[in-house]
């Protein structure tokens, strides 16, 4: 991945973030905090009547570029993604950034992974990782129990 592309990937979605704002009538919401930098990301979804897709979903938060961008990113790439194929996406850039794993995601998510997979050239810097991970895993941990308002760190 050219560093340049990642700065400028990074630098948009930091300085123009997407859905960032309240939700109203959320079915999921989880604040991840990561105490040792100050990172804070709130995802708040709002999943179709049958829980089959995420119909809309929104973040606030405040910290670095980083864990601002990922949470943009997170926003654009998971609406209208089921659940299920979420968490897959969030568990697949896990292991590439924290394991360089380079197996193949299903093909069905290939076109998600290819906006996301920018993320896991972070992998450079090992300090950055929970930057990238924090909306992700918050993400993950919102869609775990609907209904439920919890706080992760």
């Amino acid at each position: 991945m050219d560093q340049d592309h990642l700065k400028e990937l990074i630098s948009d979605h930091a300085s123009h973030p997407r859905n960032k704002y309240q939700l109203e009538q959320a079915t999921c919401t989880c604040r991840g905090k990561n105490p040792l930098c100050g990172d804070e990301v709130t995802i708040q979804i709002r999943l179709s009547s049958c829980s089959s897709k995420i119909e809309q979903i929104t973040y606030l938060g405040r910290g670095c570029p980083i864990s601002q961008a990922s949470a943009s990113i997170v926003t654009e790439v998971c609406s209208g993604l089921s659940p299920s194929d979420a968490s897959a996406l969030a568990s697949h850039l896990r292991n590439v950034i924290t394991t360089d794993d380079q197996t193949q995601i299903d093909d069905h998510l290939a076109s998600a992974w290819s906006q996301v997979e920018a993320l896991a050239a972070i992998q450079v810097n090992p300090s950055r990782v929970k930057c990238v991970m924090l909306a992700w895993h918050t993400l993950t941990h919102a869609l775990k129990e609907p209904g439920k308002s919890d706080t992760v760190f």
